[in-house]
């Protein structure tokens, strides 16, 4: 039996001695993260399957994760011999896991689920979905931690001032207290790391690739309270927060003090990132209101000297890049063997050099024909494919520098890609520059902006499954909330698009078994002109490395979409002809060269 079948095994006893039908494990922590510390990870522990999204259901017959389409070849992969049946969450006939829950479980019945890592948002649903039948839902279990014994440590490294932020926590903060008066709130909670972390203008490295730090922030009438491990704050950051007027108090301490709130308090929180257990701690008297936080409309709408810094931070990634593929090309010229895992070290090792480097900002996709058709491939010591075949490799990377975070995707020719091949990079890069060239007033939601990148795709009957952008940190986390371009994205005032968003531009597309394209840049909006009807604007990129256009098939490329191409290969030029030298500096300038 494997370690998974164990384990699926040893939940199902405690299944039975706590009378639950069944136990359901989400890809979640008590902060609503995306990317999880180790110690969180008890999905991943029990059934084997590490992408980063999906819920795992296990009853006394049945074991079943449920993951979107990034993962489904990755997830039948690990799941298989595991006993536990994937769910293909979005394909057509498949009922989501919520669903599949009120559908199979007996009237009646309860199911156990860790209500400090339930959001709000998620319990509401699913007691909405359960209720009506007499299922309850038993939130005060953790079953996991009973059978996981090696289970990883908290995270607790050491916090820093972030010492590049242009605006005080002080200003942030009554940027914030002027904005709970104006929705009728004195009080306010939020649990989301990368929120605390833009607030208080420090940074740690708690989570793998994301900046933060484990920690609550709690505000009352105007006092601002952040629950963190003491331990874990120098003393000198101590004091500033003092100074600033901040309480500092332990980690464990919040729930206490969310459950000592003024019985007259108005208190607002996100239920996207609060979990059920804290919203239960609220005294019935105080009043709750629930709704987007102002701190994630904040950090989410860069100032323009956050703009200058991001600015700078890719000028320092895009001379890592030039280096890295002057070395990568050379190498494949020469007819050395170079892998997927070659790629990810030489590439980590020329962003190291850069000046504020600190990580990078995920985990290196470098894939190659058919492994660049899995979105989130990784390669891996033991998954590490030869660049070699008529083909083309994939790297989807980022890092974070103390000026900005960067997130970058470009697709490079093996030997002779057919032109099979050349038409979907083609059919990409035009969906790319599509957007790029898009003109909108400003407000305009992003659902509205994802058909620009979609267009052309639908000319040659093709779409992707994933988005078309996510917004992206100011040295935080590259995956940031709540904007982000997709079809998905309902209107409202987060999903807006206006100064400030930095979003990627990545359409794709993707042949499984055979090859997968991606073609990303960071950009932000700009405003080009005013009339009666407002401002209106369009985009500017951001990221700075050459498209390569070898793949190019010229036939299907537009005048106005090789006009904005050679635009944007002039920018690059411009910003890296004097940050590189050599060999990097004479890759740069032919990549460059007017198509």
């Amino acid at each position: 039996m494997s370690d998974v079948q164990n384990r699926i095994s040893s939940l199902r006893q405690l299944l039975e001695k706590e009378n639950l039908f069944a136990w359901v494990s989400i890809t979640s922590d008590p902060h609503a993260s995306e990317y999880l510390p180790p110690h969180w990870a008890d999905r991943e522990w029990l059934s084997g399957f590490t992408g980063s999204a999906g819920t795992l259901i296990v009853t006394q017959h049945d074991a079943l994760l449920w993951t979107d389409s990034r993962y489904w070849t990755q997830a039948s992969g690990q799941l298989e011999g595991s006993g536990i049946t994937l769910m293909k969450d979005g394909a057509p006939g498949v009922e989501g896991w919520d669903q599949w829950l009120s559908r199979h479980a007996p009237d009646g019945s309860s199911v156990g689920i860790n209500g400090r890592s339930l959001s709000v948002r998620t319990a509401d649903r699913l007691t909405g979905l359960l209720t009506p039948k007499g299922i309850s839902l038993r939130e005060d279990l953790d079953l996991p931690s009973q059978i996981w014994n090696d289970r990883p440590a908290m995270p607790s490294s050491t916090v820093f001032a972030h010492t590049l932020a242009p605006e005080s926590r002080q200003s942030k903060l009554s940027r914030l207290v002027a904005q709970l008066a104006s929705l009728g709130a004195d009080s306010f909670m939020t649990s989301a790391l990368d929120e605390i972390g833009w607030l208080t203008n420090l940074r740690a490295s708690d989570v793998d690739y994301n900046p933060v730090f484990l920690s609550h922030f709690l505000l009352c009438r105007g006092k601002p309270m952040l629950f963190i491990d003491e331990a874990r704050l120098p003393a000198d950051l101590k004091a500033a927060l003092l100074s600033d007027g901040f309480e500092v108090r332990s980690y464990a301490a919040f729930a206490d003090a969310i459950a000592s709130l003024p019985e007259n308090a108005s208190l607002l929180f996100d239920p996207a990132v609060t979990t059920d257990y804290f919203r239960n701690r609220i005294p019935k008297q105080v009043r709750v209101t629930e709704g987007l936080s102002p701190l994630a409309l904040f950090k989410t709408r860069k100032t323009p000297e956050e703009i200058r810094l991001i600015d700078e931070a890719m000028i320092e990634d895009g001379a890592a890049l030039c280096r890295f593929y002057a070395w990568l090309e050379s190498a494949l010229a020469s007819g050395a063997t170079v892998t997927e895992m070659d790629v990810v070290r030489r590439l980590h090792d020329e962003r190291a050099k850069g000046r504020g480097y600190v990580s990078e900002s995920f985990g290196t996709i470098a894939a190659v024909g058919a492994n660049a058709a899995l979105p989130h491939y990784e390669p891996s010591n033991e998954h590490n494919a030869v660049l070699d075949g008529d083909t083309v490799l994939l790297i989807d990377s980022g890092a974070q520098y103390e000026s900005g975070t960067t997130d970058i995707t470009r697709v490079t020719p093996i030997h002779r890609p057919d032109d099979a091949i050349r038409r979907d990079y083609t059919a990409v890069l035009r969906s790319h520059l599509h957007l790029l060239d898009a003109y909108f007033p400003e407000g305009a939601y992003a659902s509205q902006l994802d058909t620009f990148a979609r267009a052309p795709l639908w000319e040659v009957d093709a779409d992707f499954g994933h988005g078309t952008g996510h917004g992206v940190g100011f040295f935080m986390n590259v995956h940031e909330r709540p904007y982000s371009i997709s079809p998905r994205s309902l209107p409202s005032e987060a999903t807006k698009t206006v100064e400030g968003i930095v979003v990627s531009d990545e359409p794709g597309l993707y042949r499984e078994g055979r090859w997968g394209i991606r073609i990303e840049n960071l950009i932000t909006p700009v405003p080009q002109a005013s009339s009666e009807f407002g401002r209106f604007m369009t985009f500017r990129p951001l990221t700075l490395c050459p498209i390569d256009t070898r793949l190019i098939y010229p036939r299907m490329m537009k005048s106005d979409e090789i006009a904005k191409l050679n635009d944007y290969h002039r920018l690059v030029r411009e910003k890296l002809k004097d940050r590189v030298s050599g060999e990097a500096l004479t890759w740069l300038l032919e990549r460059t060269e007017v198509f």
